[in-house]
């Protein structure tokens, strides 16, 4: 599985520049970023990409602590269904387990560890990331994150017991000490933030258990598909999301997922695949399961997989079935 970030989650970067009056979209083109795909739900970006993203954001501010900065600029939402989840829980613990359970579907490299004793829980993570710089920007942020989500599910008063911060202390720390209203503790052998086990037991007022388990659901379905994700897969779900505006090309695949088309077809053939046959079983497995619904117009149809028109449709669907659209809708009925 490749390393990858949820495509929602840079949004905090874009209006963090904005704030500063920074070109974003400029910075996000040259850091490798389509900047249109942060809307888009369960797509991904490479990690290498968001680091570079991050890298220039440090370079055009010459601020190395502006992760911190940057968690004012976050939405529960940039983390889909996860923030979602997280505010919906019954208590903060409850929460702090759904986000140790589904972290990686927000970057498929973090780890996040709870460690509860008698009178404190320790919140331990680590996104394993080489850039010295960068990888202090992302702790802050985590940091700044996490806090500000418990905070919101249970009062602004929320204060951690201490914070623990894995690089040297920096000159100024008026705004950690301004955001977390704690001890802070750096040069640390771990990232952590610690709550103490009374406030990790208090109700949500946010609590929803109902938007909660139907959002873990979503949560699973990620989760499932981000685990057992190959090349293919991703090649077949970035199909499935272009076919309505027209038939992609592999040009189109290869810009989506950041990659040369000589890579992609690598890789694909790896796999025992390629392009054309990924194209061919999507419109497929698509064309059937639209059929089956009565609901839906053959013609919606054909334009939902991206045909020119019904007659090619129809040529396609009976070829791979031996049956007409409308034959194969009534054997299924």
């Amino acid at each position: 599985m490749e390393e990858s970030i949820l495509s929602s989650v840079p949004r905090m970067i874009w209006r963090l520049l904005e704030s500063h009056d920074i070109d974003a979209d400029a910075v996000f083109r040259q850091s490798g970023f389509d900047p249109a795909h942060m809307s888009e739900p369960r797509m991904r970006y490479p990690k290498d990409s968001f680091q570079n993203l991050w890298a220039n954001v440090v370079k055009i501010t010459g601020n190395g602590s502006i992760g911190i900065e940057a968690g004012r600029f976050y939405s529960p939402l940039d983390l889909s269904a996860l923030g979602v989840s997280f505010l919906s829980s019954t208590t903060l613990m409850e929460a702090l387990q759904r986000l140790r359970r589904y972290e990686s579907i927000v970057n498929s490299n973090l780890t996040i560890t709870l460690i509860e004793t008698e009178q404190r829980v320790d919140v331990l993570s680590d996104a394993n990331i080489a850039v010295k710089e960068v990888s202090k920007i992302h702790e802050d942020i985590r940091k700044a994150v996490v806090l500000d989500l418990c905070r919101k599910g249970l009062e602004p008063d929320l204060n951690p017991i201490e914070v623990a911060f894995t690089y040297p202390e920096p000159e100024d720390t008026s705004e950690y000490a301004a955001i977390f209203r704690c001890p802070l503790l750096f040069s640390q052998s771990v990232s952590r933030l610690s709550f103490s086990v009374d406030d990790t037991q208090r109700a949500f007022l946010t609590s929803n258990r109902e938007l909660a388990f139907g959002n873990d659901q979503i949560l699973n379905e990620m989760l499932s598909e981000l685990k057992g994700s190959s090349l293919a897969s991703q090649v077949k779900h970035v199909i499935i999301e272009c076919l309505p505006s027209g038939t992609p090309t592999e040009k189109d695949i290869v810009e989506r997922l950041f990659m040369s088309s000589r890579t992609l077809q690598r890789k694909l053939s790896d796999e025992g695949t390629n392009f054309r046959t990924l194209l061919l079983e999507a419109r497929r497995v698509l064309a059937e399961q639209y059929i089956a619904d009565k609901n839906m117009p053959l013609a919606e149809i054909s334009y939902m997989l991206g045909f020119a028109d019904q007659s090619s449709f129809f040529r396609a669907f009976k070829k791979w079935t031996g049956d007409s659209p409308s034959q194969f809708r009534e054997s299924v009925s």
